[in-house]
């Protein structure tokens, strides 16, 4: 297996804790030993980055122009259930996230709550556990203007409601495997 390229850390999120390389973001779950555990999400910090319109990647307030990573699923709600992103982190996260970058084509099959649960610790992430062992879903980058916090109704968590005209541009995340050596395709 090929390991992808560890992309460089931008200036603004130097001072985060990194793990092999790669910054922890500041949604990132610890377990009770203060292990962080990437792919979880501590709820607290994710109300509060949603409530307070701070960045999910470096935990500072955001400005005009915020980023959402939205899969295609959420994007036809025009429903965020990630924190933004200021651009910056964004461009990194979707780079250095296997999830976002497309370099995991399927979910983990045991769900994360279910793995932090035996630990004591609680998830934020997929309520329901429905994407465990299911296929990725694309990702797209969307910037937008702003926002509305609400309680999705489907998941009963806080999520971000972008209007039509709030949302400026979107973009995949996903880097072609033609341009990325470092992907390699899971056959079915």
């Amino acid at each position: 297996m090929t390991t992808p390229n560890i992309p460089n850390i931008p200036l603004q999120l130097a001072g985060r804790p990194t793990i092999g390389g790669l910054v922890v973001p500041w949604t990132t779950a610890r377990t009770p030993d203060g292990r962080h555990r990437f792919g979880t999400v501590d709820l607290h910090r994710h109300n509060r980055a949603l409530t307070d319109l701070l960045c999910q990647t470096c935990g500072a307030q955001l400005g005009a122009r915020i980023v959402f990573a939205m899969r295609d699923s959420d994007l036809r709600l025009l429903t965020s259930p990630e924190p933004g992103m200021h651009p910056v982190c964004a461009a990194y996260s979707a780079t250095a996230c296997p999830m976002l970058a497309g370099r995991m084509n399927h979910y983990r099959t045991t769900s994360l709550a279910e793995q932090l649960a035996d630990l004591g610790a609680l998830s934020q992430g997929d309520p329901t556990s429905q994407r465990a062992g299911a296929p990725a879903e694309p990702w797209q980058l969307v910037w937008a203007t702003g926002y509305r916090p609400f309680t999705n109704p489907l998941t009963h968590q806080l999520a971000a409601l972008l209007l039509p005209d709030q949302i400026l541009r979107v973009r995949p995340t996903e880097i072609p495997s033609s341009l990325n050596p470092g992907t390699k395709a899971n056959p079915e």
